[in-house]
């Protein structure tokens, strides 16, 4: 998967509706983040390793860097922090369904 189509897909994920009418508020203790706070702060956190990975393969295409290690870094930390985003997304998924299959 490149580069490109990782972060529309990052994009995409901070962009639905279901996660803009999220509103947890805060939480019962004073000063903690909501969950849709901090869900919408890893998928920023997220966005800038993609995006600084991007930039270092371009850097090393383009001539302007020769250090493959580290724009080989930098791609390993996006690809596993989106990876990690994604399965959390879908045990919310997953989760989601299950309270909505529950009968009352």
């Amino acid at each position: 998967m490149s580069m490109n189509a990782i972060a529309s897909s990052i994009a995409g994920l901070g962009n639905t509706r279901e996660l803009a009418e999220v509103n947890l508020g805060q939480d019962s203790e004073v000063g903690k983040p909501s969950f849709s706070h901090e869900l919408n702060r890893s998928i920023n956190q997220v966005n800038d390793l993609l995006t600084a990975a991007d930039k270092a393969t371009q850097e090393l295409a383009v001539g302007r860097s020769e250090n493959i290690h580290e724009a080989m870094i930098a791609t390993e930390k996006a690809e596993s922090a989106m990876k990690f985003l994604v399965q959390v997304r879908n045990k919310a998924l997953d989760a989601y369904r299950e309270i909505m299959r529950m009968q009352i």
